[in-house]
């Protein structure tokens, strides 16, 4: 046992001396190293020596090492065998960098070598430390992946379809052919999500995604650019193509989405196309305007696609202008609130006052809630908004009693967006708490709509939250969304208003009367209220009150109005229904 150690001791001093480390420290260090080290000679390529982890890590015994060429690592194709081609690439062998290196058993591993050049028994040499990055460079090419393609599709992200449309358009201005996105938006996957299912939305992306892909061809690129908007860039001799193409994808998707477990849904697809042009010159302008010809689509029914046009170029710049201007109009003092009585039909007394959000904007004077509140929703800042009237409402409403001497509720609309703010319930509380006014006089209004937008269970607690609370929580423009009588009664809801489109054909027709019969009687019978909205005329105020229904809101009783002359238009309100 001791001539083993004496002889490892001198055969390591050799090689010691070798490096040009007499004591042998160096060689310590490289044969202890936990990473492949190793050391060839620059003129011969050949291996001259291996430390144990190489060994290790390659499969390769020592003997079988120091009898070969440092090439006989590298794959065939990256280093080439032969004379010639092996003194070709020598300079470049030895130099830093990622490799791509073989093992005894023919598999192959990335690694990232360092090499020093050094002197070994008088001849030049390299000393190379490899470390393996093959579990690294897997890993970055696989956020590379998540981060250009969309997980559930497989289509372009949304970055990478920016760089495809930028060098299509580099090649445009050069050459004779036309460019063009077009964008579809599925209006019904929200609807899907919140009633079917999560699982059920991801179907009918899938679905989708596979319609889209039957429909285009290698030469298209396909995008995913977040829930249910889709884009695609097509290049092509002329306009005619890319506008047929948006045919085609329009009619594969008229066809419903068969998903499983619910049976055929409809996506309620909505095309929009844009063509590069001057004025659309970039990526991001492109897939905006197709952006917005798809809208466009949408509000028109989807039956047919969009081509972005001047009208429409002018139209989303007045857009954009009146977004950034309404961003500013609660810190200029532009807007206020307007409040349109509720009456009741038994009593003949105001029971609930709706705050309606007026907007004066300077230079071009009232602009109408149909204009603004859309581009509020669209851009996010109908909570903010919403949060102003909230409190301002509430503050209005605590003075009531003293300056009209009564105290009806307060009706405050609430959007899809604002049941996802975490601070809603918070925004409430506070607001009665420093108006001093009590949450029993504070009454919610939402549509069917903004509730099949947000997650049941989501909106559900938040509705909860506030009734704790005592805030009333009215279901607005019923008959307009998604009716149906029977989950009435797994909301936590306390009146249902009807929408104005029902009580227009009281006394013209009998269907119209059914259904606002209907919709009485089964309120009634869950002990909800209801109230009658868009009263315009004496027949349809009687019809009301035969029906048995609790209240009733619109123009015969009260215009909206500023808060210092709502004392007026509740003795009008009042008036209105006295016998």
């Amino acid at each position: 046992m001791a001539r083993f150690r004496l002889r490892r001791r001198a055969q390591s001093s050799d090689r010691g001396e070798r490096l040009g480390d007499p004591d042998g420290a160096l060689q310590l260090l490289f044969a202890a190293n936990p990473l492949p080290m190793w050391v060839y000679d620059l003129e011969t390529l050949r291996f001259v020596e291996v430390n144990d982890a190489a060994i290790a890590q390659y499969g390769y015994t020592r003997d079988s090492f120091l009898s070969m060429l440092i090439t006989d690592i590298f794959p065939t194709a990256e280093c080439p065998h032969g004379r010639r081609a092996v003194s070709e690439r020598k300079e470049a062998l030895w130099k830093s960098g990622t490799w791509r290196h073989r093992r005894a058993d023919g598999s192959f591993f990335d690694v990232e070598i360092n090499s020093q050049l050094l002197v070994w028994a008088g001849r030049p040499a390299a000393l190379v430390v490899a470390h393996d990055v093959t579990e690294t460079r897997r890993l970055q090419a696989e956020l590379t992946r998540q981060a250009l393609f969309d997980e559930a599709t497989g289509f372009a992200s949304v970055a990478l379809f920016a760089d495809r449309v930028r060098a299509a358009l580099a090649g445009w201005r050069h050459e004779d052919r036309q460019v063009g996105v077009i964008a579809i938006g599925l209006g019904a996957l929200d609807i899907v999500a919140s009633t079917a299912g999560d699982e059920a939305a991801d179907a009918m992306v899938k679905a989708t995604a596979d319609r889209l892909r039957a429909c285009c061809g290698a030469q298209e690129t396909l995008a995913r650019l977040g829930g249910g908007r889709f884009a695609i860039l097509r290049e092509a001799r002329d306009e005619h193509a890319i506008l047929a193409l948006a045919g085609t994808i329009l009619r594969a998707l008229g066809e419903p989405v068969e998903v499983s477990g619910w049976g055929h849904l409809g996506c309620n697809a909505a095309v929009g196309v844009a063509l590069a042009s001057r004025e659309a010159m970039n990526a991001a302008s492109l897939v905006r305007d197709a952006g917005s010809a798809m809208r466009h689509a949408a509000e028109r029914g989807g039956r047919e696609f969009i081509v972005f046009n001047a009208e429409l170029r002018r139209r989303a710049l007045d857009d954009f202008e009146t977004e950034q201007a309404l961003g500013a109009a609660a810190r200029l003092g532009q807007l206020h609130l307007c409040h349109q009585p509720v009456v009741d039909l038994a009593g003949g007394g105001v029971i609930a006052c709706e705050a309606l959000l007026r907007w004066e904007r300077p230079g071009l004077g009232l602009v109408g809630p149909e204009r603004f509140i859309p581009l509020a929703e669209r851009s996010g800042l109908i909570v903010e908004l919403g949060a102003w009237v909230i409190e301002h409402a509430i503050a209005e409403a605590a003075a009531w009693r003293e300056r009209a001497r009564v105290q009806p509720k307060v009706g405050i609309n609430l959007s899809a967006h604002q049941l996802r703010d975490v601070d809603l319930v918070e925004r409430f509380s506070s607001a009665c708490a420093e108006s001093g006014l009590q949450p029993s006089f504070v009454c919610v209004e939402l549509t069917e709509s903004a509730l099949v937008a947000n997650d049941d269970y989501s909106a559900y607690k938040i509705l909860t939250a506030l009734r704790e609370m005592g805030i009333e929580v009215a279901i607005d423009d019923f008959g307009t969304g998604y009716s149906a009588l029977s989950y009435l009664d797994h909301l936590p809801i306390d009146v249902v208003k009807i929408d104005r489109g029902f009580v227009a054909g009281l006394g013209v027709g009998q269907v119209d009367r059914l259904l606002v019969d209907a919709v009485i009687k089964v309120a009634h019978a869950l002990d909800l209220r209801v109230v009658a909205e868009g009263v315009e005329t004496e027949l349809q105020l009687n019809a009301l009150r035969e029906l048995g229904c609790d209240a009733a809101q619109g123009y015969l009783l009260a215009r909206p109005t500023i808060d210092a002359e709502l004392p007026t238009a509740l003795r009008q309100a009042c008036e209105a229904v006295a016998y």
